[in-house]
């Protein structure tokens, strides 16, 4: 039952995505990028596990390019077989190559294993508890059950925000939802 509600809302948001205007999508991420940097300084981060964007997702580059000129690593996942994933250090003049989902990775970027002092997870719609719902692979969940330690963020544009989503006591919450504010 859970996982039919989760299917009809990964659609749903996924058609929101879609739909949204390039203006509305570029104001939208415009204020996510500043949150997130902020949160950035505020919490002293010295390594950062973030995604590579994809289109319909909410741009990460610029979050990305931040964190090289502040000095701070920058760590993306590559995916793997068996829903796991590697995490590679990601520098300015890495070559990207493009994997399973259309996801992108350093071709020859180190595999990183320290500490992470901010997470920042891709998903597809999020509660106002902070639960997190990805696009259904478990990929993440398996990831952040070992990374206690760090902050864990989404950037969600609003309509991904919802009073609850469907959930299983698998799924990992998140430690903040940044959605634009105005």
């Amino acid at each position: 039952m859970i996982e039919a509600e989760k299917k009809v809302l990964r659609k749903e948001i996924r058609a929101q995505r879609l739909a949204l205007s390039a203006e509305k999508k570029s104001a939208y991420e415009a204020n996510l990028k500043n949150q997130t940097l902020a949160l950035i300084e505020q919490r002293s981060a010295r390594s950062v596990h973030i995604y590579i964007s994809l289109k319909e997702e909410i741009n990460t580059q610029e979050i990305i390019e931040y964190c090289w000129s502040k000095g701070i690593r920058v760590i993306v996942p590559e995916t793997l077989a068996a829903r796991q994933l590697r995490h590679l250090e990601y520098r300015p003049n890495d070559k990207l190559i493009t994997g399973s989902f259309q996801c992108k990775w350093p071709k020859h970027g180190l595999e990183y294993q320290g500490n992470l002092d901010l997470i920042i997870c891709p998903g597809l719609a999020f509660s106002l508890k902070c639960d997190r719902l990805g696009y259904g692979g478990g990929y993440y969940d398996r990831f952040l059950i070992n990374h206690p330690e760090a902050y864990k963020i989404a950037l969600a544009f609003p309509f991904q925000v919802r009073a609850s989503i469907p959930s299983d006591p698998h799924d990992c919450k998140m430690d903040q939802i940044l959605v634009p504010n105005y």
